[in-house]
């Protein structure tokens, strides 16, 4: 599914929208997040089905736009952060289903985790990164990671 990430521009949303695709809004303390958009296509039919659009954005905004790889690679690697804060695989995982609105339920059964495992790992993870909340740790995720 594609989806379209707009920090802090109405505008924006309205026009994307409009075009028929999910806007999902998001606040950032960033400032250089301002009015920026961003985008993730997994496979070359998603970018050429966002192609016109993203040009036409583009014009008027910043767009980020995130190439990923549809493969799921399942191993035990630690990721970094700029900030030098340390995500298991696991971890990372988690932040995909949470950047992508996966319902609580759905990741549950995808991770093999229960509901409580669910709400003490999103503790665990906000603690670590020192954020308050499941929209700061999308913002998070869309600039630090490459999810």
């Amino acid at each position: 599914m594609i989806r379209f990430y707009v920090f802090s521009n109405d505008r924006a949303k309205k026009s994307i929208e409009e075009a028929g695709f999910r806007v999902v809004c998001l606040e950032s303390p960033e400032k250089f997040l301002s009015g920026v958009i961003a985008v993730n296509a997994r496979s070359m039919r998603e970018l050429e089905r966002i192609r016109p659009l993203v040009n036409e954005l583009s014009r008027s905004n910043e767009v980020l736009l995130f190439l990923s790889s549809p493969e799921k690679k399942k191993s035990d690697d630690i990721v970094s952060s700029p900030e030098g804060v340390y995500l298991t695989t696991k971890e990372t995982e988690f932040i995909t289903h949470v950047l992508n609105d996966d319902v609580v339920k759905k990741t549950c059964s995808e991770m093999g985790i229960s509901r409580s495992g669910y709400y003490k790992m999103l503790e665990k993870i906000l603690g670590r990164l020192s954020l308050e909340s499941a929209g700061q740790l999308k913002s998070w995720a869309l600039v630090h990671l490459s999810v």
